[in-house]
């Protein structure tokens, strides 16, 4: 009631978190949590999703991945028990291809359903149905049966649920060299051809690459470039389908029936996130590819991509993107370094958005985000968290001094507060030759604040208008901590890293 006690602390957060940096340069491997080690062997490509999902109703986190045995793995991990439940291995494909990866998901009724398909070989979508006991037998989806038929085959699949359709979709490419839809209305024991998003005008191999976020009620968004960033110059576009339909990211309409192939709209019909040749510092970017894409549950819609820096093959950046609901903003995030080999000029560490909280994401980098003057031996997993919307990032290691690359991370759905990290650690020489584990960490963090949230605003220390305030003020020896509340309660003071580890309790 106006009173303002204060506390003076020897070291604080950022004391801290220095001295864990400290701990950083001087650990080989290090890792700012506990370690897991998922599956030993196994690796992903980017445009499976989701490549891990949360059941939140069974604490499980079931996770897919491709092996170097020309076959795919789901390893089901208990949360509760943090250990490896159980890990299925099915029937080999033609060849060894990270691409062969499947997407997961948990199905109505509490189902896990996981589909692949072989990169670039077969016509067929591969799936099984976990019934919370075992894995049915391996199943397939013919794509030659479509009306008319497809001349392309199949690769990547994308699973999304729709609750005001109760439909699921595997989004894939297909006819065309084009994303495809299938469709299945009892959970993934039967599936049905639902249409064809976009076409090329051109004769670049592949019509576009695409990630997708289904908000499992009504909507499914996509981004996407018009081909390959190795054939063509791209840009990243954006738009989204509801009932059949798709439309830019503004709400206008460009197809009226996705599943009608008469009319297949250009890719130039949706929304331009960013642009080849775009200037940022001084410098032309192009040849983009995306990385991940959100769409927030308040509408917000996050991208992370990379383009190439002048048109070098060697020189890659970093950016991430955001639709407030009126236009897309970017921030330049910072250097993704050269390619892993050659022949795939743009394939990078690549980063991942947190889906349940926009103030964090991650980035593999052998560049400090923070510093493009300062580089790694290794690809590291760094950390980015906002208070601005994205404006500006803060950044820490999640590993430092590693031994061997780690690449691809990806951090599933669950809920704010909970986190689950994943990503590949180990030597990648091409799509197929690899030699990696999944691995990753759990993380309880405290949530961010950000500026301009929906939440009590705290006014002057003592006022009587009915907020809360709390100050820090940090000198060269100490922190002063001052709080004033507007009724007598209890108070509860903790320090956490920025990491989101809880340190100590200060009252």
């Amino acid at each position: 009631m106006g009173s303002t006690p204060s506390t003076n602390i020897m070291f604080f957060s950022a004391v801290i978190f220095a001295c864990m940096q400290a701990t950083a340069q001087s650990q080989t491997n290090w890792v700012d949590s506990k370690l897991i080690e998922y599956n030993s062997d196994g690796a992903w490509a980017w445009f499976q999703d989701e490549r891990a999902v949360v059941d939140t109703a069974g604490e499980k986190l079931i996770i897919g991945s491709a092996n170097t045995k020309s076959s795919v793995d789901i390893t089901i991990f208990d949360l509760k028990k943090e250990e490896v439940e159980s890990s299925t291995r099915f029937n080999p494909l033609r060849y060894l291809d990270d691409h062969n990866a499947p997407a997961v998901m948990v199905a109505p009724g509490g189902a896990y359903i996981a589909m692949w398909a072989h990169h670039y070989d077969e016509y067929d979508s591969h799936y099984s149905i976990y019934d919370n006991n075992a894995w049915s037998a391996e199943q397939t989806f013919d794509w030659t049966t479509i009306p008319g038929g497809t001349d392309y085959t199949i690769a990547y699949s994308n699973l999304c649920y729709l609750s005001g359709e109760n439909r699921i979709y595997n989004l894939t490419r297909a006819n065309d060299r084009a994303p495809n839809l299938i469709c299945s209305g009892d959970s993934g024991r039967t599936w049905e051809f639902c249409g064809q998003l976009v076409t090329g005008s051109d004769s670049a191999a592949n019509k576009g690459y695409f990630k997708y976020w289904g908000d499992g009620t009504d909507r499914i968004d996509f981004v996407f470039t018009q081909g390959h960033p190795r054939d063509r110059t791209t840009s990243i576009y954006h738009g989204y389908i509801r009932d059949n339909k798709t439309y830019t990211t503004f709400g206008d309409l460009v197809d009226g029936d996705v599943a009608d192939r008469a009319f297949i709209p250009l890719f130039d019909a949706f929304t331009t996130v960013f642009e080849h040749g775009t200037r940022v510092n001084n410098i032309q970017m192009g040849r983009c590819w995306q990385h991940d894409l959100v769409r927030y549950r308040d509408g917000i819609i996050a991208v992370l991509f990379q383009a190439r820096a002048n048109n070098s093959e060697t020189d890659h950046r970093n950016f991430y993107a955001r639709f407030d609901g009126k236009e897309w903003k970017t921030t330049y995030i910072g250097k993704a370094g050269p390619p892993q080999y050659s022949s795939e000029q743009d394939y990078t560490g690549l980063g991942a958005l947190n889906p349940d909280d926009p103030s964090r994401i991650y980035i593999s980098s052998p560049y400090d985000p923070g510093n493009d003057n300062k580089q790694t031996a290794k690809r590291e997993i760094w950390r980015g968290t906002t208070a601005d919307h994205g404006a500006t990032w803060q950044w820490e290691p999640v590993t430092a001094n590693s031994s061997e690359d780690n690449i691809r991370p990806i951090v599933p759905q669950w809920k704010p507060g909970k986190e689950a990290l994943l990503w590949c650690r180990g030597t990648y020489n091409s799509a197929s030759i690899y030699y990696l584990k999944i691995v990753g960490t759990l993380y309880d963090y405290d949530i961010t604040p950000v500026a301009g949230q929906n939440r009590k605003s705290p006014g002057p220390a003592g006022s009587q208008a009915g907020h809360d305030k709390i100050t820090v003020q940090q000198g060269p020896h100490r922190v002063l901590i001052e709080y004033a509340m507007q009724e007598r309660a209890p108070v509860m003071m903790q320090v956490y890293s920025v990491t989101g580890r809880k340190i100590t309790t200060l009252a």
